[in-house]
C-alpha cells in the first residue's frame, strides 16, 4: 500500500468528521438565526403597535378632558389626527396576528375602538358642559380603560413568546454543542490513532532520508540509502542513490572544469594593467592579479586589511555595510604611491557581488591607472586658472573705457552708438563674471581659497542674501516663502563666500520659474547640522540631465543659455569646502528642489540656539 493510499484512509474519517460539523453548525446556526429574527421582528411590531395605541388613548382622553371645562371647538379637529394614528396602528396589528389566542384579543380590542369612537362623536356634540361629565365619566372613561387592557393583553403574549423563542434558541444551541463536542472527540481519537499506527511507517524512512541529505550537505557523496519498501518513501530512496551517483559523476568532471575556469580567470586578470582583486564577504582575498600583489600587496589568501593601505580597507568595509558600489567623485580621490620613485594615481573603486537571492557574496576591488588623466586635468585646471586670470587684468581696461564712453564724458553718443556700447558693457560684465567664477573654482580645487569661519545666525543669513533679490522676485511676479524653524542653531560658515551658494541656487529658481510661480527656502537642524532646502515651482529638469548639473560648464539642453554653467559647480564647491553636501531632485514640469547642509555651532557641547 502507496503512501497515498494510507494517508487517504488515516484523513477520510477525519474529513467526513469536518465536514459534518461544519454542516450541523452552519445548518442549526442558518435556522436558528432565521426562526429567532422572524419571531423577534413579528413579536416586536406587535408591542410597538400596542404601545402607540396606547399613547394615543392617552392624548384623546386628555383632549375629552380639556372640553369639560371649556368648549374648544379646535380640539375635536385635532382628535381627528390621534384617531387616524390609532386607526393606523390597529391596522398594522390586524395584519400581524401570528400567535394563538391573538386574534380573539385584536378582535375585542376593534369592537372597543368602533364603540369608542362612537361615544366620543357624541360627546363632543353634547350642546352644554353640564351634560358632558356624566357621559364622559360613564362611557367615554370605561372603554378607554377596556382598550388600554385589551392593547396591554396583547403586548404581554407578544412578550411571553419572545422570552419562549429565546428559551428555544438556547436549547438548540446547548444541543448544537453536544454534537460538535462528539464529533470532534472522533476526530482526536481517529487522529491519535493515524499517529500511533501509521507515524512510524512514514517518519522512520524520511528521519533516514534527512540524515543521508545532511551528509551529502557536508560533502558525503560516497553513502547508500537501503530501501525497504516499494512505496513513494522506496521510490525516494531509490531516486536518492541514483542523485548521489550522478553527485559523484559531476564533482568529478566538474572538479577539473573548476580549475581550467580557475587557471583562465586568472590569465584574464593578469592581462589588466589595472588592479583587480576579488573578495569575499569576510575580507578574504579570493583572486587578485599581478598589479594587485605587486603594487598594493592584495594577495589571495590573505585578508584586505593585511595589504597594509586604509584606503582600501575603508572602501571594502564601506560596500560591505552599504551594499552598494562606491564611485570616487574625482580625482581628488585617487590613491598616491611611488613605483620605481615615479609617482602614479590609482582611482580606487568597489563594486558588490550578489547572487540570486541579492545576497552580498563578495566585493570587486579595482585600482584604475589614473596618472596620465590626473596630470591632464591638473594641466587643464592650471591653464583656465592661468587664461582666467590673463583675461582679467585687458577686461578691466576695456570695461573701464566702456564706462567712460557710456558716461558720455569724451563727447555725446548717438542712440545707435549708445545701445552698442550698452550691449558691450553687459557681454563684459557677463565675461568678468565667468572669469570670477573660474579663478574661485580654481583656487577652491587647489586649495587656495582659505575659508574664515564664523558662527552666522541663520535666519539673518536668509535675510541677507534674499532682501537684495526680493525686487527681482517682485518684478517677475514670482513668490519668495522663508521658513526658519524657531530651534535652528547657528553655523560655522565664511561669511563672504557661503552666501554665494544661494546667490546661484535663487538664480537659478528666478531664472526658469514663471510668473505666478514660487520659490521656498527652508531651514531645520539635523543632528550636528543645519540642513537648507530651496525649492521651486519651475520647469524642472529631466532625469537623464539630473547627475551632471554639477559639473562645470553644463547647461541642461533645450533650456536658456543665459549663464557660464559654474554657478551650481560654485555652489557644490564652497559646500563641500565647508564639509557639508549638495544634493538636487527635480520633476519635468513640477520644479526643482536643492537641499545642501553645513555644520551647526556648538559650545560646551551643546547646539546655541
Amino acid at each position: 500500500m502507496g503512501i497515498r493510499a494510507k494517508l487517504v484512509i488515516a484523513f477520510a474519517g477525519l474529513l467526513l468528521i469536518v465536514v459534518a460539523v461544519g454542516v450541523v453548525s452552519i445548518h442549526t446556526l442558518n435556522e436558528s438565526s432565521q426562526a429567532i429574527a422572524r419571531i423577534l421582528r413579528e413579536n416586536y411590531d406587535s408591542v410597538a403597535v400596542c404601545d402607540r395605541m396606547k399613547e394615543a388613548m392617552e392624548k384623546l382622553d386628555r383632549q375629552a378632558e380639556l372640553c369639560l371645562l371649556e368648549d374648544r371647538p379646535e380640539v375635536c379637529l385635532q382628535s381627528g389626527t390621534v384617531i387616524g394614528n390609532f386607526e393606523k396602528n390597529l391596522r398594522i396589528q390586524q395584519g400581524n396576528v401570528t400567535l394563538p389566542g391573538e386574534q380573539e384579543i385584536t378582535n375585542r380590542l376593534t369592537d372597543a375602538w368602533q364603540g369608542y369612537k362612537q361615544n366620543l362623536d357624541n360627546f363632543y356634540k353634547l350642546p352644554d358642559l353640564g351634560s358632558r361629565h356624566p357621559f364622559y365619566r360613564q362611557q367615554i372613561l370605561p372603554r378607554s380603560q377596556t382598550i388600554r387592557e385589551t392593547a396591554q393583553k396583547i403586548t404581554d403574549l407578544n412578550l411571553n413568546n419572545m422570552v419562549a423563542a429565546d428559551g428555544q434558541a438556547q436549547l438548540r444551541v446547548v444541543q448544537t454543542r453536544k454534537a460538535m463536542f462528539f464529533l470532534l472527540f472522533m476526530a482526536m481519537a481517529m487522529g491519535a490513532g493515524f499517529t500511533v499506527l501509521t507515524g512510524p511507517a512514514i517518519l522512520s524512512p524520511i528521519a533516514s532520508l534527512t540524515r543521508s541529505v545532511r551528509e551529502i550537505q557536508k560533502g558525503n557523496l560516497d553513502l547508500v540509502v537501503n530501501v525497504h519498501s516499494r512505496d513513494e518513501i522506496g521510490q525516494l530512496a531509490e531516486a536518492f542513490n541514483q542523485m548521489a551517483t550522478s553527485l559523484r559523476e559531476l564533482r568529478r568532471g566538474d572538479r577539473a572544469q573548476l580549475l581550467r575556469t580557475q587557471h583562465s580567470t586568472q590569465l584574464a586578470l593578469d592581462s589588466l594593467s589595472d588592479a583587480v582583486a576579488i573578495c569575499n564577504c569576510e575580507g578574504k582575498i579570493e583572486l587578485a592579479n599581478d598589479a594587485a600583489q605587486r603594487l598594493f600587496g592584495l594577495r589571495p589568501e590573505a585578508p584586505v586589511s593585511e595589504a597594509g593601505n586604509q584606503n582600501i580597507s575603508e572602501m571594502f568595509e564601506r560596500v560591505c555595510q552599504e551594499e552598494r558600489p562606491f564611485q570616487p567623485k574625482g580625482y581628488d580621490a585617487a590613491i598616491q604611491i611611488f613605483v620605481e620613485e615615479e609617482e602614479h594615481f590609482f582611482l580606487p573603486q568597489a563594486i558588490p557581488i550578489f547572487d540570486q537571492p541579492r545576497q552580498l557574496v563578495g566585493v570587486t576591488l579595482m585600482l584604475a591607472d589614473v596618472t596620465r588623466l590626473r596630470r591632464l586635468d591638473e594641466v587643464k585646471t592650471g591653464l583656465i586658472a592661468t587664461v582666467s586670470h590673463e583675461l582679467k587684468t585687458p577686461l578691466t581696461s576695456i570695461r573701464l573705457a566702456l564706462h567712460v564712453l557710456l558716461s558720455e564724458k569724451l563727447g555725446p553718443l548717438s542712440p545707435r552708438q549708445m545701445e552698442l556700447l550698452a550691449t558691450a558693457r553687459q557681454d563684459s560684465d557677463r565675461l568678468h563674471q565667468v572669469i570670477e567664477d573660474l579663478l574661485d573654482i580654481s583656487r577652491m580645487e587647489s586649495g587656495g581659497a582659505e575659508l574664515q569661519f564664523e558662527p552666522v545666525n541663520v535666519q539673518d543669513l536668509i535675510l541677507q542674501v534674499t532682501d537684495k533679490m526680493r525686487s527681482n522676485f517682485l518684478d517677475q511676479k514670482i513668490a519668495l516663502h522663508l521658513e526658519v524653524a524657531p530651534e535652528v542653531p547657528r553655523v560655522l560658515i565664511d561669511p563672504t563666500r557661503f552666501p554665494l551658494v544661494f546667490d546661484n541656487l535663487l538664480g537659478n529658481a528666478l531664472k526658469y520659474t514663471s510668473a505666478g510661480g514660487a520659490v521656498s527656502i527652508a531651514a531645520r537642524p539635523e543632528d550636528d547640522l543645519v540642513s537648507f532646502t530651496i525649492e521651486d515651482t519651475g520647469s524642472g529638469i529631466a532625469p537623464e540631465y539630473l547627475p551632471r548639473i554639477f559639473e562645470k560648464f553644463f547647461r541642461v539642453p533645450g533650456q536658456a543659455t543665459i549663464g557660464s554653467g559654474l554657478g551650481l559647480t560654485i555652489a557644490k564647491e564652497i559646500v563641500e569646502a565647508h564639509g557639508g553636501t549638495i544634493t538636487a531632485a527635480s520633476q519635468v514640469g513640477k520644479g526643482t528642489k536643492f537641499a545642501f547642509t553645513v555644520k551647526a555651532v556648538k559650545e560646551y557641547g551643546l547646539n546655541v540656539f
